[in-house]
């Protein structure tokens, strides 16, 4: 039970304000309405893709070195290494329906 005083605030007293309105931005910076959405999540075969297109790229780099280094055979193997990967991530994005006409090019 709660004494009478307390039940009134005595006169003249202000209460305490714990949250205060919201106050405008500074103005360098700047808020926009939109929110980023998040990336929506790839699939495996997606993700495997990628992976093979890393692979590629850097067997590409790694032809380039050999091709600086006057080595001619680990070029080549880093080559065919790039167009595997390639025909590979191809064939992933391709699906279960889209394979039949890639191996038939």
């Amino acid at each position: 039970m709660r004494s009478p005083h307390h039940a009134k605030p005595p006169t003249g007293a202000t209460q305490l304000t714990l949250v205060g309105a919201p106050e405008a931005p500074p103005p360098h910076i700047v808020r926009t309405g939109a929110r980023r959405r998040p990336r929506a999540r790839l699939g495996r075969n997606d993700r495997m893709a990628e992976r093979l297109d890393m692979v590629a790229i850097q067997a590409e780099r790694d032809a380039a070195a050999a091709v600086m280094a006057h080595d001619d055979v680990t070029a080549r193997e880093m080559l065919e290494r790039a167009q595997a990967a390639r025909r590979a991530a191809s064939l992933l994005r391709a699906g279960p329906s889209g394979v039949r006409d890639l191996l038939a090019s």
